[in-house]
């Protein structure tokens, strides 16, 4: 059930299981490090439900405490993160040194451990504050275990499961958005606005839509003022976080009539390629099994595979990838309850392709679709 209450006691249950990782690494204290943007805050809002427009935050959790201390960049920022955070209201903190707050706190907790974890030290902390940091916890030892704690937050609970679902069908239901505003003149920008809109309505608080006119996958924001015609054929997508938190990819194909032979052929390729992908997103295959699937399906098709454009798969969730994908790291082996953004990112000679996403929950049976955007809602015609 998708409720604060019931997030608290999820929130509780992943910070026991965060403690029980400290303690096979030894650590007193574990250091999270976030920034304000898409992709920098995930990972402390797994422990927090941290938000933020913007700047830096620190999460600080000892060994053996319940509950973090969240350390932000301003009173205001503070204000915010009290309203929706699920740890007490006096935890969350602003002060004017804060990466020697943060410090300070570490250093309480680990007294006895001397070990402190880091989570994305390498990824978001610039040189300054990393030299800062160093300093000021200089007697202990300092070890980065990002890639243990995604390990964490990459196995779904049933909460998170949930409200992945319900944004499932959010994204889905911004298709009809999407085609209910578009008509031939009308202004791209407008038609995205109004399924930003809608996402938005549904208590998301940011994201973003992009498009391909050109039967190519890279899919861009527009130019303000580019308008619809007869003949397009629009490679639509939205990336967009759920109401709490959660970030999915999805697309669709909008034509004013009946898909021209060219663009037919590859969509039923591409959606032939996720077919067969999503049967091989088994628990215990590889990354590199699904890239593989994509490649062999539509070479079998005939289309002249000449690599990727974007990877076929990463895992997602209160950051659009909270782990590797598939071309950082194919050897990546699949664990049960993954969800994985999913998007064959095969391209074809000439630059040819669409970009086809949703998002699936792998099993040992293969990857189960997320959302109701199935194979009848790749394809969407337009009545303007």
């Amino acid at each position: 059930m998708l409720t604060y209450e019931s997030l608290k006691r999820d929130v509780a249950q992943r910070i026991e299981r965060v403690q029980a990782m400290m303690a096979e690494l030894g650590l007193g204290a574990l250091i999270v490090v976030a920034g304000g943007a898409p992709g920098g805050l995930g990972a402390l809002r797994y422990i927090s439900n941290l938000h933020l427009w913007g700047g830096a935050a620190y999460g600080v959790l000892g060994s053996e405490d319940p509950d973090p201390w969240l350390l932000v960049w301003s009173s205001y920022q503070g204000v915010w993160s009290r309203n929706e955070a699920t740890l007490p209201r006096e935890r969350v903190i602003s002060p004017s040194d804060i990466v020697g707050r943060t410090a300070e706190l570490a250093r309480g907790f680990a007294e006895k451990g001397r070990r402190v974890g880091m989570v994305n030290m390498n990824k978001l902390l610039s040189v300054g504050e990393h030299a800062k940091l160093m300093a000021a916890l200089d007697g202990f030892e300092v070890v980065e275990v990002t890639d243990a704690y995604n390990a964490i937050r990459q196995i779904k609970t049933p909460f998170e499961l949930e409200a992945i679902q319900q944004n499932g069908a959010i994204l889905d239901g911004c298709m009809d958005i999407f085609r209910e505003n578009a008509r031939v003149g009308a202004r791209y920008w407008d038609v995205c606005a109004a399924t930003e809109a809608f996402a938005k309505s549904r208590g998301a608080f940011w994201g973003r839509t992009k498009l391909s006119l050109d039967l190519t996958p890279y899919t861009v924001p527009t130019a303000k003022e580019l308008t619809m015609g007869r003949d397009d054929v629009i490679n639509f997508e939205i990336v967009y976080e759920s109401p709490w938190g959660y970030w999915l990819e999805m697309t669709t194909i909008f034509s004013f009539g009946d898909l021209p032979d060219e663009a037919h052929a590859l969509l039923q390729g591409y959606l032939r390629a996720v077919e067969a992908s999503s049967a091989a997103a088994r628990s215990g295959n590889t990354y590199a099994d699904i890239s593989e699937a994509n490649d062999t399906t539509l070479r079998g098709l005939g289309f002249p595979v000449v690599g990727k454009h974007t990877p076929d798969c990463h895992s997602t969730g209160l950051d659009g990838s909270d782990g590797p994908n598939s071309i950082s790291t194919p050897g990546f082996e699949l664990r049960t309850n993954m969800v994985l953004s999913f998007h064959p990112g095969t391209v074809l000679e000439g630059d040819r392709g669409f970009l086809v996403s949703d998002n699936f929950l792998v099993t040992p049976e293969g990857a189960v679709r997320l959302s109701p955007h199935n194979a009848s809602r790749y394809h969407l015609q337009i009545d303007g």
